[in-house]
This record gives C-alpha cells, sequence and structure tokens, in this order.
C-alpha cells in the first residue's frame, strides 16, 4: 500500500501539468467549429511551427485561372500568382474569418471560367469577372469538402461521407446526391482505430457524449489541482504555525480539496481509466497494432448507420481511359463504375500509403497515377501493379498497409506547373525548387485547433526532443492510468475511521 501511496502522490506531482494541458487541449479538439476563428502568431511556437519555404503543408496544390494566373492553396488559404511565382495576392474576400476556415483541399474551374474551392468550412464558388467567394450550400452535417471534380455541366463534391452532384449551368443546384453502396470487401464492421477514437472524444453518443468527455477533462483538471493544495497546503500551514500565523482559509481549502478529490475521482474515476485506455491507441506506436483491425459496429451508437463509408472519404479522380471513378479513403483506394450504380471494388498492389491520409493524387499517361501521402510520392501503374519513388525512381514493393503512418519523405502537396513537378515535404518545404515565400504568407498564424492538436498529441515536442516525442503519450498515458488506478485502490483499502480535521495541521 505503501508503494501505491508513493506512485500515487509523486506520478501525480510531476505529470500534473502534462495533464491539464492534456485535458485542456482535448476540450478545443472537441469543438473546431467554435473555436475556427481563434489563432496564434507562429513566432511565438518553436521554430518548427513557423513558415519556411512553404512547410507546415502551407500549399496543397494549384489551379490554372485565367491568363498567367493561377491560384495556390492550401493551409495557408488561397493566393493569386503567376506561372513564375512572383507575386502574391490573397485570394479570399468572401471566406469565413479566421485561418481555420481557409484551409483548402482542393480548387478546380470550368469551362465557364468559374472556380469552385472545397475548404474546411464548405464549398465557395469564384465567379467569372468577380472578385469574392460565394457559399454553396449542400445541405451536409458536415461541412468539411474534401474533393472537387468537374465532369461536363456537373461538379462532384466530395465531403467525407457522401458525393454530391451540383449542375454548375441551373444555378449550383444539386442534381443528385451518391450514397455510395458497400464495398465488396466489406464486411460490416468498421476500423478499430474509429471506434476508439469515437469512444475517446465521446462523439460515440453524439453531441452529448463530446459534453461529457469535456467534463472529464474538466475532472482531471480539478484532481490535479485539488491534488496539488493536498500536497502543498499542509506545508504550507505548518510554515505559517511556525511564524505564528493562522491558516483558516487554507485550512477549508484543503478539507474542500482533500472531500471532493476523494468522492469526485471514486465516482468517476473508470470513465477516466476508458478515456485514457482509448487515446493511448490513437497515436504511435501503438497506434500500428490496431491500424489494420476491424471490429463489430456498436449498437445504437454514431457507428450503427447504414452508410459504410461515414467519415472514410478523402480524395476523388475520374480515369477518362477506363471510364471509371477512383475513391481515395482513410483505408485504402476503390474503383467504381462511371454511375456509381456497382460496389466499390478495392485496389490491389498500391504503393506505401499512410493511414494519415491522402495528399496527392494525380493521373498522369498510360495508366500511370501519381500518389503522395506521408509514406513518401510514387508514381504508380494501374495495370502491372508497378510502383516507383518518384524522388529517387527505384521501384517499390507494392503493397496495400504500411506498418509505419510515415516514411523518409512526408508529402503534403504537389503542383504540376507547364510540366514542372513542385513536390511539398511537411517538414522540408518546397523540394529541389526556390520558389521564395512572401512574408506576408509566412505570417500566417496558426489555428488554436491545430495548436491543440499538436499539444494532444505531444508533437509540440518533437523540436525539443526529436522522434522520442513518440514516446510521450504512452508513457503519459500509462502514468496516468496508475496514477487513477492506485488512487481508487487506496480509497476503497479497508481502513480505520479518521476525522479529518485532525489529519490537518491547527490553524
Amino acid at each position: 500500500m505503501k508503494k501505491l501511496k508513493w506512485i500515487h502522490r509523486w506520478f501525480s506531482l510531476f505529470a500534473g501539468i502534462l495533464l491539464i494541458l492534456w485535458a485542456a487541449s482535448g476540450i478545443i479538439l472537441n469543438h473546431r467549429n467554435s473555436v475556427s476563428a481563434l489563432s496564434i502568431k507562429r513566432s511565438l511556437l518553436p521554430s518548427d511551427y513557423q513558415y519556411d519555404n512553404w512547410n507546415n503543408a502551407a500549399i496543397r496544390s494549384a489551379c490554372h485561372w485565367r491568363g498567367d494566373s493561377i491560384l495556390v492553396y492550401g493551409n495557408v488559404g488561397i493566393w493569386l500568382t503567376d506561372h513564375d511565382f512572383r507575386s502574391f495576392e490573397p485570394m479570399m474576400k468572401g471566406l469565413p474569418g479566421g485561418i481555420d476556415p481557409l484551409r483548402t483541399m482542393k480548387i478546380v474551374n470550368t469551362s465557364q471560367h468559374d472556380v469552385y474551392a472545397a475548404t474546411q468550412s464548405g464549398l465557395y464558388q469564384l465567379s467569372f469577372g468577380k472578385q469574392d467567394w460565394k457559399k454553396i450550400d449542400v445541405a451536409s452535417h458536415d461541412t468539411r469538402v474534401v474533393d472537387l471534380v468537374v465532369k461536363n455541366d456537373t461538379l462532384f463534391v466530395m465531403n467525407r461521407s457522401k458525393i454530391y452532384l451540383i449542375d454548375i449551368l441551373n444555378d449550383n443546384k444539386i442534381i443528385k446526391t451518391i450514397d455510395l453502396k458497400p464495398a465488396h470487401n466489406d464486411d460490416g464492421k468498421i476500423g478499430l482505430f474509429r471506434t476508439l477514437w469515437v469512444i475517446h472524444s465521446g462523439e460515440i453518443l453524439g453531441f452529448i457524449g463530446k459534453l461529457f468527455v469535456d467534463f472529464l477533462a474538466l475532472l482531471l483538471v480539478f484532481l490535479v489541482l485539488t491534488g496539488y493544495v493536498w500536497f502543498f497546503f499542509p506545508r504550507w500551514m505548518k510554515k505559517r504555525k511556525s511564524k505564528g500565523l493562522t491558516s483558516t482559509n487554507q485550512k477549508k481549502w484543503t478539507s474542500f480539496s482533500i472531500r471532493w478529490h476523494n468522492k469526485l475521482g471514486i465516482w468517476l474515476g473508470a470513465f477516466l481509466v476508458v478515456t485514457v485506455l482509448t487515446g493511448i491507441f490513437l497515436r504511435p506506436p501503438l497506434l500500428i497494432a490496431i491500424a489494420n483491425s476491424r471490429v463489430a459496429k456498436i449498437p445504437f451508437s454514431v457507428l450503427d448507420q447504414p452508410n459504410t463509408w461515414e467519415d472514410k472519404l478523402r480524395a476523388l479522380l475520374f480515369d477518362n481511359e477506363t471510364k471509371q471513378w477512383y475513391i481515395g479513403t482513410n483505408e485504402g483506394i476503390y474503383t467504381v463504375n462511371e454511375s456509381f450504380s456497382q460496389r466499390p471494388k478495392v485496389v490491389e498492389n498500391l504503393p506505401p500509403v499512410s493511414v494519415m491520409g491522402i495528399n496527392v493524387f494525380e493521373k498522369l499517361e498510360n495508366s500511370n497515377f501519381l500518389i503522395g501521402s506521408f509514406n513518401g510520392l510514387f508514381v504508380w501503374n494501374a495495370e502491372s501493379g508497378e510502383s516507383f519513388d518518384f524522388l529517387t525512381g527505384k521501384e517499390v514493393e507494392a503493397r496495400s498497409s504500411v506498418a509505419s503512418p510515415i516514411g523518409k519523405n512526408l508529402i503534403s502537396g504537389l503542383i504540376i506547373n507547364e510540366g514542372d513537378f513542385l513536390v511539398f515535404d511537411y517538414n522540408k518545404g518546397l523540394l529541389g525548387n526556390e520558389v521564395a515565400m512572401p512574408d506576408k504568407i509566412k505570417a500566417t498564424p496558426m489555428p488554436l485547433w491545430n495548436l491543440a492538436l499538436e499539444i494532444h498529441t505531444a508533437r509540440i515536442f518533437e523540436p525539443f526532443i526529436g522522434p522520442f516525442y513518440l514516446l510521450i503519450i504512452p508513457l503519459l498515458s500509462l502514468i496516468t492510468l496508475l496514477i487513477l488506478i492506485s488512487g481508487i485502490v487506496i480509497y476503497l483499502r479497508p481502513k480505520k475511521k479518521k476525522v479529518l480535521t485532525k489529519a490537518l495541521p491547527e490553524s
């Protein structure tokens, strides 16, 4: 029992500040839309988070507009430049305030010279001859549009769950919603990662569940703070007593802290244990162990729904040669016929694709595709199944999954400009080319939500300890579990009744 008390006391003392940061960042992550307008200057953050050479996914790609003009887009929003990238002007009039809603995934133009943008905050149109964006309502609960394809006079709009067909010649009217059929290899189950994710965030029970997890985060902060009071105040009162001073208020705060630390800890400690256990598997290295695992859907939860593609869709591409669609998801790439009437089929013999998502998906000539993610950039031939590393030219072993979610090159974007390929690495920025990044773009702040994500995943510590930051989440999770379990065991152990006030120094 002495060892348990030692663990509970000293582990809590040194892990407490990290736990407060953990809890506070988790609350922010649970309410992205509510904090979307808030940001922080990158100059206040470690150098790794400051823009330099188009790093940190500043640019995802570009769209040729009119004349010599092109629109570059990514995490910095949308900027107008020319083919030589000599000058940059913001093109974000009409878009929401804040930097997070400006995050742009795709821009396409039409034969009518109108431009459409898929952003974090929805679908927008820039009409020919105008300079401001107009929002187009796609009647979806999920505003995040991840990809766009123009085919004839129809705009195919993909969010993370469905595909919408918009008639661009008829006032952008939605003419059809595509509910993709279950894939050929669908087993009726769902990824274990997704299951743990919605449990950890509380989304498993919808908005009420998220609020409950927010309450648990606040509870964790309360337990840390009352634990500090329990540890420091009695020592402070002893010093005050030795100086002949009274400690009435300190004694009240200590009594309150002890009472409610014990009560709330024992009543809700089990929920905190579940939250910590689910979170430990959402980041490497334990993420690797569950990345490809599938489990049954939890009945009567947000997971129990007929749309088997919910929150899975990431990319859309139409192949004019084979007249079929390619659908990129967080579980692989699928093909389906032109009308989406058949069940999508999983594509075999793919190059390594990170579970963190596809960032580059382009059709080349002769059945070749460019596929880029945090595992690298590869040329993949759909007929032969062969893959080559685009940057080195070396052949790679084709496979549909990978052991690690990241590789040597973390590909975050690509611009094809007059036969030249501008490749962007998340950490290194633009590879092998020199395009000066203007100071006004470097000054783009970091969304508060993204800062919370960096804190919650411990990536904020990477500039100081390198790849060892990956160990922080599993270690902090194990320490937290020991703190919670030891506290519960100590409280439930048989013990003699004590009068609380006698355990405290007299004022």
